[in-house]
């Protein structure tokens, strides 16, 4: 055996064990495009699990009213008769079976749907505002994406200035003020790209966070912001109780209303009735029986005042809602139509004069025909008008998803 290549294998072994695990971790990238990340935060974000599990809870619960509530009573008794001859033994055994006359197990079943219904709303909900949150770490990644992108740019023309600058000065046709403000733009420009590039960063663990992805998984949005931001599309307007968080107080006063009647029904006594077979003195006696209670000190006051309270204060919460939702409706869908105006009036107006004041100043720098801080101010103006159109963009963006949450379309 060739000792020496068994040990060159088996080291080689040991050094590339480590760069296999380093490969194993390397962090990895997912593609989404916004239908995409909304889809996947439907199917596996962590904060729907609760309202998944009330649902279960609720279904439960009226199931177990759904069940006839008494059960069947055997009653049996047995002891010696003592005589003056003899002793003899007597025992009896009966059956009894309580009834209600159904008014008090409806409205409780009814109650009972009622809750199913409102913990359905509420996952509804919270999948409303998964998807809301959802949506603004989109397009916020979307933003942060097309910010770093600015940024590299940003710092491609003050390198190329800062040699421009340096070279003026080796031939003598420029001072020291000019290299230095090229030296101080340049440094200015990185800081900017280092925090444009840890913002995206952030921007996209939230969004990974969110959706419920592996730490290593980076998520990337794929996207258009001005398609977002600037497209044209007509206003729609809350119509109804369509959010679900108004959906769920409805349920609520249902819910309540419901047990207030089985409170009220309380003073409708139940009825129970049985049958019995005794053994006395040797004779053998067959005994029906009937019973009614008598619902003098509980007869649902208590359940009926909770169930009072409960109905009022739902019912106040459902049109300070309504109040709300409507005002959040038309806020968004109106900032929506005015950055979007400004957005496509940028467009029109804005973007044209910034592509050509940007091409004379390249062809300046290269030329030497303009000083160099009036060329530094020029690029603070174009960038300072680029940022401008992002942000509106960004608040355009915004401003749609906040309407489609405040509409309830997002579910």
């Amino acid at each position: 055996m060739d000792w020496r290549r068994l040990t060159g294998l088996l080291l080689g072994a040991l050094v590339a064990l480590p760069t296999a695990h380093a490969q194993e971790r390397e962090p990895r990238q997912q593609e989404l495009t916004l239908q995409q990340a909304l889809a996947l935060a439907r199917r596996d974000a962590p904060e729907l699990a609760v309202a998944r599990a009330r649902i279960t809870e609720a279904r439960g619960r009226r199931e177990a009213v759904g069940v006839w509530p008494h059960n069947p009573e055997i009653q049996a008794s047995a002891g010696p008769r003592f005589g003056a001859a003899r002793t003899d033994l007597d025992w009896s055994v009966g059956l009894s079976q309580s009834l209600d006359f159904g008014a008090r197990r409806g409205h409780l079943r009814a109650a009972a749907a009622a809750a199913v219904e409102a913990s359905e709303a509420r996952l509804d909900d919270a999948r409303r505002l998964l998807l809301r949150e959802v949506g603004l770490s989109f397009v916020q990644c979307l933003y942060w994406q097309r910010r770093v992108v600015l940024s590299h740019q940003n710092m491609q023309l003050a390198e190329e200035t800062l040699r421009v600058a340096e070279r003026r000065r080796e031939i003598g046709d420029g001072g020291g003020l000019d290299a230095s403000l090229a030296s101080l733009a340049f440094s200015r420009a990185s800081s900017e790209e280092a925090r444009t590039e840890v913002a995206l960063e952030r921007s996209r663990r939230r969004l990974g966070t969110l959706l419920g992805l592996d730490s290593e998984i980076t998520p990337i949005a794929q996207g258009d912001l001005r398609r977002l931001g600037a497209a044209r599309r007509p206003r729609s307007r809350l119509t109804g109780d369509s959010r679900p968080d108004l959906q769920i107080l409805t349920a609520e006063r249902r819910e309540a209303l419901a047990e207030q009647q089985a409170g009220v029904v309380g003073w409708l006594p139940e009825l129970t009735v049985g049958a019995s077979y005794a053994r006395e003195e040797g004779s053998h006696l067959v005994q029906g029986s009937l019973g009614l209670t008598l619902p003098v000190f509980d007869h649902g006051q208590g359940m009926a005042s909770i169930a009072v309270a409960r109905r009022l204060g739902a019912e106040a919460d459902l049109e300070a809602a309504r109040r709300r939702a409507r005002s959040e409706t038309e806020e968004a869908g109106a900032i929506l139509e005015h950055l979007s105006r400004a957005a496509r009036r940028f467009e029109e107006q804005g973007l044209p004069t910034l592509e050509r004041t940007e091409a004379v100043a390249a062809a300046s720098l290269r030329a030497g025909a303009i000083p160099l801080i009036e060329l530094l101010a020029v690029r603070r103006e174009l960038l300072a008008a680029r940022l401008e159109y992002l942000d509106l963009l960004l608040g355009a963006a915004v401003a749609r998803i906040e309407a489609e949450a405040a509409q309830g379309s997002l579910r």
